[in-house]
């Protein structure tokens, strides 16, 4: 329910100030992230709320205790500047850079100008080498 009410107002709030897109350096955007890892998309499940949910299975982390598989709904930009700019498919590689809107729900969002399919991330060598994911 609080997904849905926050998607509402983002999507006014989109309507009436369209979101300026400028994606941050790595390192930067490193900073404004709770979690950075780079994975795959390997399912979508609905949860019955009127979107979908992006399974990942993550290859490397950056930043925040990100286990072997991570999940996070699979908004599309139009919600303003919540979600994401890439096309989400099964097989998409993205480097994520994501929070939460509430720190005390699980729901994790990307930072949209900098959640990237991999393809087209120019500075991830800025980030480093990561590590693996903690185990399921």
């Amino acid at each position: 329910m609080l997904l849905r009410l926050l998607a509402i107002l983002a999507l006014f709030a989109g309507l009436i100030n369209a979101c300026d897109c400028v994606q941050l350096p790595a390192k930067q955007a490193k900073r404004n992230a709770e979690v950075v890892f780079r994975g795959t998309i390997t399912a979508f499940r609905d949860p019955g709320e009127g979107y979908r949910i992006a399974i990942f299975r993550v290859g490397r982390v950056w930043k925040g205790k990100v286990k072997e598989t991570f999940e996070m709904p699979a908004l599309k930009e139009v919600y303003g500047c919540l979600g994401f700019l890439p096309s989400l498919q099964i097989g998409s590689e993205l480097l994520v850079y994501a929070y939460r809107l509430v720190p005390s729900k699980p729901e994790y969002f990307p930072l949209v100008c900098n959640t990237l399919l991999l393809k087209d991330v120019q500075d991830i060598a800025d980030l480093g080498s990561g590590k693996k994911p903690i185990s399921n």
